[in-house]
């Protein structure tokens, strides 16, 4: 399944917007997040430098899965999104 993050490109890196040769990042990770995020498009294109800094240091992690799961429930609902991933992260935001 392609991203279901309609600002999404093959081409262009998702977080700096460069253009050239990307990388398929899933937004939601570990393994049965990787095949549920496969499963329903939750990933984004990135270049190199950029996957390497959300790999290495975390960086733009937590941003990605709320965009993550903004999007999903505005196909499916915050019901079903429990129901699948069972981690809220707009409340994990929230207190800090």
């Amino acid at each position: 399944m392609n991203s279901i993050i309609k600002s999404d490109t093959k081409d262009q890196c998702y977080i700096c917007g460069r253009w050239g040769q990307t990388e398929e990042h899933h937004m939601i990770h570990g393994t049965a997040g990787r095949k549920k995020a496969e499963k329903y498009g939750l990933k984004v294109h990135l270049c190199h430098n950029c996957h390497m800094e959300l790999h290495d240091k975390g960086k733009y992690d937590r941003a990605l899965q709320y965009i993550a799961q903004k999007n999903f429930e505005k196909n499916f609902g915050h019901e079903e999104w429990m129901k699948v991933f069972g981690k809220n992260y707009f409340l994990e935001d929230e207190g800090k």
